[in-house]
């Protein structure tokens, strides 16, 4: 069973479980590879209404391998 995604709202448990459907990837790789990029992209945030959207674009992207090297470091 996968732990608890608490720090985390109903508008990011759904973009994570909607990137994992649509990317085939297991929930657990796409929320632990989610929550760092929002984490990241939070640090620099001036309107954080976006993050949701952007994080997701971003993660796509990373599972998607277009920017892997982003993902590793």
């Amino acid at each position: 069973m996968d732990e608890p995604v608490s720090p985390l709202d109903a508008d990011q448990v759904s973009a994570i479980a909607t990137i994992s459907e649509k990317l085939k990837l297991p929930f657990g790789e796409v929320r632990e590879i989610y929550k760092k990029e929002f984490e990241r992209l939070a640090m620099h945030a001036r309107i954080p209404n976006f993050l949701t959207v952007l994080t997701m674009r971003n993660v796509r992207s990373i599972l998607r391998g277009v920017d892997k090297r982003a993902a590793l470091s």
